[in-house]
C-alpha cells in the first residue's frame, strides 16, 4: 500500500526503482534526495544530494516547470502538471536522475554565487544529456569536488555569452529524431543508481542546445 504521506511527481511504479525528494520546511531545514533500489531483501535507500532548503526555495518553481514540461505523455497523471510539496516525494527513474544531476552541481562549492548560470545551464540540456550524464556523475568514484561533478560545475557555471558562443544551427533531421538511436542509454551499476534505459525523446520536444562534448572535455 501507498505511504500516505508520499507524494508521486507524475507516474511512479510502487514495485520498481524510484528516487524520493525530502523537502524540509523548519528553518535550517536542508532537501534530501534519496535513491530507491529494488532487491529481492527489499528497498535499499541510497543518499544521493543534499541542498538547504533556502536554496531550493530560490529555484523550485522553475526546476519544477523544466521538469513537468519535457515528460512524455505516459509519465504524467492526467492533464494536471506534476507538482512537488514539502515533505516526501516519489519521482520516476528518469525524472530523479534529471533533478539528481542538478542538485549534484548545487552542492560543489561556489554554486551558490553562480545559482542562475547553473540553472540556466541545466535547462539548455536535453533530456537524454541529463540522464547521460548522471550515469556520469553517478558512477563509482565520483563525489563532490572531484571528477564529473567538479567538471559539470564548471561547465554549467559558465557565463551565458560563452555558451552562446557554441554553434547553436544543429538540428536532427525528423527521421534522426525518431530513431532511438538518438537518445544516450546510460547504464550504471550497483549502490543505488538505476539502471532503466531512456527511451527515444519526442520528436514534438523543444530543441535544446547540444552541451554534452563541452562537458565531456572539462571532466577530463
Amino acid at each position: 500500500m501507498t505511504d500516505p504521506a508520499m507524494h508521486d511527481f507524475g507516474v511512479v511504479s510502487e514495485q520498481g526503482d524510484s528516487f524520493e525528494f525530502h523537502i524540509g520546511s523548519a528553518a535550517g531545514a536542508t532537501c534530501i534526495l534519496v535513491g530507491v533500489l529494488q532487491t529481492e531483501r527489499g528497498p535499499r535507500r541510497s543518499e544521493l544530494a543534499e541542498i538547504p532548503a533556502a536554496l531550493w526555495r530560490k529555484i523550485s518553481a522553475r526546476v519544477v516547470r523544466e521538469l513537468a514540461q519535457d515528460m512524455y505523455d505516459g509519465e504524467r497523471s492526467g492533464k494536471k502538471a506534476p507538482t512537488l510539496k514539502t515533505g516526501a516525494n516519489r519521482l520516476s527513474p528518469l525524472v530523479g536522475r534529471e533533478l539528481a544531476l542538478l542538485l549534484w552541481v548545487l552542492s560543489e562549492g561556489g554554486a551558490t554565487e553562480q545559482l542562475e548560470a547553473i540553472l540556466n545551464g541545466w535547462r539548455e540540456l536535453a533530456r537524454e544529456e541529463r540522464w547521460w550524464l548522471y550515469a556520469k556523475a553517478g558512477s563509482p568514484g565520483q563525489r563532490t569536488g572531484i571528477g564529473w561533478r567538479r567538471g559539470l560545475f564548471h561547465a554549467l557555471s559558465e557565463a551565458a555569452e560563452s555558451r552562446a558562443v557554441a554553434p547553436t544551427t544543429e538540428k536532427k533531421s525528423p527521421a534522426q529524431a525518431g530513431s532511438p538511436s538518438t537518445s544516450r542509454r546510460p547504464r550504471t551499476g550497483s549502490r543505488g543508481q538505476m539502471e532503466h534505459a531512456p527511451s527515444a525523446r519526442p520528436t514534438t520536444a523543444a530543441p535544446k542546445r547540444r552541451r554534452t562534448k563541452s562537458l565531456t572535455a572539462t571532466a577530463n
